[in-house]
């Protein structure tokens, strides 16, 4: 593998850097602070910049693996400049759209996927089954024929752009198979629950969604599926998005974190002049480069088809989502007291970082899959060698 950009991939990277330069600040910012409607005209308005930079197109299904690291090269920049809108825009485009492109209906594209990729609607995927539930299945989301569509009912318990969302992919079966059903955030039946109160990443929009017998055409109707393809490609796209997340709020603490430490003073002289302030500015730096690394080896493999692709990008999660968070750490004591008060960069990366660890494949569930993968690689290799 190649570790320098290509031209193709250095190309994208700086048309993302353009669109989101230092005159987007101030909006970024004020994302963390917006109201439902003010979330949805921002989201909006960067969204509709992004179809020139060939961004919104990159990777979509399972066929277009091919483009994973060109698609990566991008979402660096788009994550270095705002973690909540990097998530908005890539629930959107990334699952919704790959789902629909790699899985969806030949109308469903056309009425669909075409206003996306201009950015011109907001989309949200719905996978998640409320915990609570007293079975694996009392509270599955299920539709029954009737006529030319079906009626769905059930319920998910989180999805990130869900009260700003336009379409949303509502993963569910049909007579026990697995399906995908597509509507809208404001037809009958579908009712969005209000946004949730988070601890991190406060500029994006997450709620819980109820279905009660909603109408869906048979076209708006993935499947049912004879595997659990479909699914597999949301979950890896949601870790490497995750993941690249990941890596962009290191980047951004770390640049942060060294700002900081070179333009104050404690006890009469510049903080970075002292020693355990540069060992962490080292140990910050140690890890950014770290989690870029792993996370591109993981899009080489899965851009090539590698099986160990799967594998490698649950580790790519689990180190950067676990660097994020040291990361933030050592940037809060580098701050001190000032690190402490609400409102600052590395608080708000603090409380940011852990939902890498909580979302998509849990840090838990992937150390368990890691771990099992390498055992089975083992017994394999052990048995070939006799």
């Amino acid at each position: 593998m190649n570790f320098d950009w290509t031209r193709e991939e250095a190309e994208l990277a700086s048309k993302v850097s353009a669109v989101f330069g230092a005159e987007c600040v101030s909006q970024l910012e004020a994302l963390e602070h917006a109201d439902l409607d003010e979330m949805r005209r921002t989201t909006l308005s960067f969204l509709k910049k992004l179809p020139g930079t060939g961004y919104l197109g990159l990777a979509l299904g399972p066929k277009a693996k091919g483009e994973i690291m060109t698609l990566i090269a991008g979402q660096e920049r788009l994550a270095v400049r705002s973690n909540s809108l990097f998530l908005a825009v890539e629930s959107s485009a990334r699952l919704f759209g790959g789902l629909l492109r790699g899985f969806g209906n030949p109308q469903a594209l056309g009425q669909i996927l075409d206003p996306l990729a201009r950015g011109e609607t907001i989309a949200a995927v719905a996978v998640s089954e409320p915990e609570e539930r007293d079975s694996p299945a009392a509270a599955l989301t299920y539709g029954v024929a009737r006529g030319d569509g079906f009626l769905v009912t059930g319920k998910k318990s989180y999805m990130t752009n869900g009260p700003i969302a336009d379409w949303i992919a509502v993963t569910g079966e049909i007579q026990g198979s697995p399906a995908v059903f597509l509507v809208r955030g404001d037809q009958r039946g579908v009712h969005v629950g209000p946004r949730l109160s988070t601890v991190g990443y406060n500029g994006i929009a997450v709620s819980a969604l109820d279905l009660d017998k909603a109408e869906v055409p048979g076209s708006h109707v993935m499947g049912p599926f004879e595997d659990r393809r479909h699914l597999d490609f949301l979950a890896t796209m949601q870790d490497l998005v995750l993941t690249m997340a990941s890596v962009g709020l290191i980047e951004r603490t770390v640049a942060f974190s060294k700002n900081y430490a070179q333009s104050h003073v404690r006890g009469g002289k510049q903080i970075v002049k002292y020693q355990e302030v540069r060992f962490k500015l080292a140990d910050m730096l140690t890890l950014s480069h770290s989690s870029k690394l792993l996370a591109y080896r993981a899009g080489w493999l899965l851009s090539v088809g590698d099986p160990e692709a799967a594998t490698v990008l649950r580790c790519a999660k689990v180190f950067s989502s676990e660097a994020a968070e040291q990361t933030a750490i050592m940037a809060m004591q580098i701050m001190a007291g000032a690190g402490y008060v609400s409102g600052n960069p590395v608080e708000r990366a603090y409380r940011d970082a852990k939902l890498a660890a909580l979302g998509g494949t849990t840090s838990e569930v992937a150390r368990m899959a890691i771990a099992a993968d390498q055992l089975r690689r083992y017994q394999v290799q052990a048995h070939g060698s006799h």
